[in-house]
């Protein structure tokens, strides 16, 4: 179970890079200590050949997530979770969109969908260079026309070349959060943030859960004056945080 919440000390998004990165130093790039902290970041990237960017744009009310990647040596195929009120319009948009094709349904409720696509050879792909450059992803999401990335990165330098190799490839880099978190952040309910709380008290209170849903996610984020992606990543991580937490789970 992976505690991806907004927990530490966060910076301004727009900080300039100094000579090693972003943001402040951690100790361990300072003094040689153990590393006892973790740079989190969450990044909005966008690009006309990102995977899935046609489809994603053209469904602003679905939110992407990216569930496996596979290749069987000639060939690249991806499953992903597909959730929101208009799916059928997605899967219209699915079969347009020239970065996948031949896409299959794998399973569907009235508010997911669960689909395989092949990866068209001409898509980019941003992981393996995040994971060259020293980072992991811990959360994606594609909403809006952009792939909203929690990442964690070994060291500042590492999320410099990261977005260095995202401005080689003219792909929109937007850092929206940078901090570092440590096992000793303060954490609320089950583990949760108190931003999450907040959220998820907000969404059950207003009958975001119900079937039909009471309230939709972009209401709810005008209710807390944030973002709907910012809403959307609110109530994931502190669903995902709640789940492990009552069920004993773990990350490893």
């Amino acid at each position: 179970m992976r505690n991806t919440g907004d927990q530490g000390s966060a910076t301004e998004a727009n900080q300039p890079v100094d000579g090693a990165g972003y943001g402040p130093a951690s100790p361990s790039e300072t003094d040689g200590t153990p590393r006892e902290k973790s740079l989190c970041v969450d990044l909005c990237l966008s690009h006309p050949e990102l995977i899935l960017a046609d489809a994603i744009e053209s469904s602003p009310d679905v939110t992407v997530r990216p569930e496996q990647m596979v290749s069987d040596g000639t060939s690249s195929f991806l499953v992903i979770e597909v959730t929101g009120e208009h799916l059928d319009q997605f899967e219209t948009e699915l079969a347009r969109d020239s970065t996948v094709c031949d896409p299959v349904v794998l399973d569907w409720t009235e508010t997911n969908r669960v689909y395989r696509v092949e990866v068209a050879d001409s898509a980019i792909r941003v992981t393996p260079s995040l994971v060259r450059a020293g980072g992991r992803a811990l959360d994606i999401e594609g909403t809006g026309g952009q792939w909203l990335v929690h990442a964690q990165f070994r060291s500042r330098a590492a999320l410099s070349q990261f977005r260095s190799e995202c401005s080689e490839r003219d792909i929109s880099f937007r850092l929206d959060r940078l901090y570092w978190t440590s096992e000793e952040a303060n954490a609320g309910a089950c583990g949760l943030t108190a931003d999450q709380q907040v959220a998820l008290e907000t969404a059950h209170r207003e009958g975001y859960f119900d079937v039909p849903r009471g309230i939709s996610q972009a209401e709810l984020a005008d209710k807390l004056d944030i973002s709907p992606s910012a809403m959307s990543q609110r109530i994931r991580r502190g669903m995902d945080q709640v789940v492990g937490s009552e069920l004993g789970l773990s990350d490893e």
